[in-house]
């Protein structure tokens, strides 16, 4: 009878162990099946990534500043190869990928699958490669980066890393345009995990990237890299930096920054080097920001453009110090302020305009914000509202003190004055194209903003004329052309204090008058020859101009010193 019942309970036990494992596989067969089909297909499968070919970057005129050469990557699987293939292997491939054979072979044996062996080598060594006929070694189409002009804008054009990744300038701001989207290869192994005939196969089509068509004029760019160079090489400079643009559509001509440096040796860059000065150095404008002094005065109501204002003293008394002018010049019009750059002047119309309005013209000029020109790493500068003034900061900022500009802010802010009173945004990008060359997506440039009325953004141009017909800018004078434009030497800023024989000096301008086509501004950071803008910054402004008349056919309008 006991046995009976022990019989019972283990026919029980074994049906109920039945129904759990029956239950368990219709779970898994009906229920479950999406989830373990993708774990099996995780184990038998795996992916690698293709890259597409990059798009190109071109000048305006034409120029390959970047582009993309075809090369192959060789590859090896070492567990589709026999471990005593190996050895052969390795000698196979040396001569063909330029490495000792015992190098391969230890990566043969440090490897537990896919990897490259080497990568940009010539297409040419396919063949060679598929006539070893060892599975698990063959090739893939890759590509190589090359800037055939070399150094020529290499800031703005930028840099790639070991695995192709834009590092600086456009090849960073528009990776993912450049890179397009890679190819996806998949990967099949057998049930020992080892790989199959179908070792690679295509599961998804890449796209190559989109190529950019940039503003700058490779004529215009080599004429300032040329004279900025030369002018490091006179004045023993930190750097220096130079922005060409046209007040009337902001596309840049030229964005120069030196030193420079070869993004296809960008190892051989000097320290200092690898960043855009134009975009990325903020610095005191100096006395290149009186016109927007002058402007905010106006604009305001307290001031005339062709009243006297006294300039007497050989300075001015502001709060508790004594601020110092080139000269005594009692009663000056606002043109010979400018042309003379008096400190007095500028400061005393400053302290005429309510902080409030001051504040939003300095605004409206674009400082205190990036331009948006499209390059990494652009800095918006220093600038603080009047809730952070003291009674020194009007003196201060009439000076070209407590406030801080790029090259191509102020080159923004003097486009103002020269197009008749509006806001232009810098471009760089004037489309993109597919690798047909078919138009994509055209730029479409930012609407204008009104910033002064053209009246008075005329009556500070025709002021500027007199700065460098007879102020302290005739060093910018281009013969037979009317130039305008404003000097400004700026003590660098170190720590929170002035410190002596740092300086920067500026000129920017634009020409030719009446109506300017071109505005030019350069930026020479701690010159140690000299250090008046007057010596430094206007005669480079000058070199740069008078090559550039012929080059963009700029008509003379007379002026200018023979």
């Amino acid at each position: 009878m006991v046995r009976c019942a022990r019989l019972r309970w283990i026919e029980w036990a074994l049906a109920a162990w039945t129904a759990v494992v029956a239950g368990r596989l219709v779970q898994v067969q009906l229920f479950d099946h999406r989830e373990w089909e993708a774990e099996s297909a995780r184990q038998r499968e795996g992916t690698i990534e293709v890259e597409e070919p990059r798009g190109d970057i071109i000048t305006r005129d034409g120029r390959l500043l970047a582009g993309s050469l075809e090369r192959v990557a060789v590859y090896a699987n070492p567990r589709q190869i026999p471990h005593q293939a190996w050895a052969k292997v390795a000698a196979g491939l040396a001569p063909l990928v330029a490495q000792p054979a015992a190098t391969i072979l230890a990566e043969l044996r440090e490897h537990d699958g896919f990897f490259y062996v080497a990568k940009g080598l010539d297409p040419k060594i396919t063949d060679p490669v598929l006539r070893l006929g060892q599975r698990g070694v063959g090739t893939l189409r890759t590509e190589q980066r090359v800037y055939p002009d070399g150094s020529l804008a290499g800031p703005t054009v930028g840099f790639l890393d070991a695995d192709g990744r834009g590092q600086a300038g456009l090849e960073a701001f528009y990776d993912r345009t450049l890179r397009g989207v890679p190819g996806v290869y998949r990967v099949l192994r057998d049930g020992q995990k080892l790989p199959t005939a179908l070792d690679l196969r295509l599961e998804t089509p890449g796209r190559a990237g989109q190529s950019l068509v940039i503003s700058l004029d490779c004529r215009v760019q080599e004429v300032v890299e040329e004279e900025l160079a030369a002018t490091l090489a006179k004045t023993g400079a930190r750097g220096a930096a130079a922005v060409v643009m046209d007040p009337h559509t902001g596309e840049l001509l030229a964005l120069g920054s030196a030193p420079t440096y070869d993004p296809g040796h960008i190892g051989q860059s000097l320290p200092g080097a690898r960043h855009n000065r134009a975009v990325e150095d903020a610095l005191e404008p100096g006395s290149t920001f009186k016109p927007f002094i002058v402007a905010a005065a106006v604009t305001a109501g307290v001031l005339n453009p062709f009243e006297l204002v006294d300039c007497s003293g050989g300075g001015v008394q502001i709060a508790n110090a004594f601020i110092r002018d080139h000269g005594h010049f009692g009663l000056l019009p606002v043109r010979e302020i400018l042309a003379k750059s008096s400190n007095a002047g500028a400061i005393r119309i400053a302290y005429r305009v309510d902080p409030a309005h001051l504040d939003e013209m300095i605004r409206a000029f674009g400082f205190g914000e990036i331009t948006g020109v499209g390059l990494p790493a652009e800095t918006r500068g220093l600038y603080r509202g009047p809730q952070s003034w003291s009674a020194l900061s009007r003196a201060g900022l009439a000076l070209g003190q407590e406030i801080s500009a790029t090259t191509l802010q102020l080159a923004q802010g003097y486009s103002v004055i020269a197009n008749g009173g509006v806001l232009i945004h810098p471009r760089l990008v004037l489309e993109t194209r597919d690798r047909a060359g078919n138009s994509v997506t055209p730029s479409v440039p930012v609407p204008g903003t009104r910033v002064i009325p053209a009246v008075l953004a005329n009556q500070i141009a025709t002021m500027l004329e007199a700065v460098v017909e007879e102020g302290t800018g005739k060093a910018a004078a281009v013969p037979g052309y009317l130039v305008a434009g404003k000097t400004g030497t700026a003590q660098r800023a170190y720590r929170g204090n002035y410190k002596a024989g740092r300086h920067v000096a500026w000129f920017a301008g634009f020409l030719p008058m009446p109506d300017p086509q071109v505005v030019i501004v350069v930026c020479v950071d701690e010159p140690r020859s000299d250090y008046w803008a007057a010596d430094i910054a206007a005669p480079a402004f000058g070199r740069i101009a008078s090559r550039l008349v012929p080059l963009l056919g700029l008509v003379p309008t007379g002026g200018g010193r023979a």
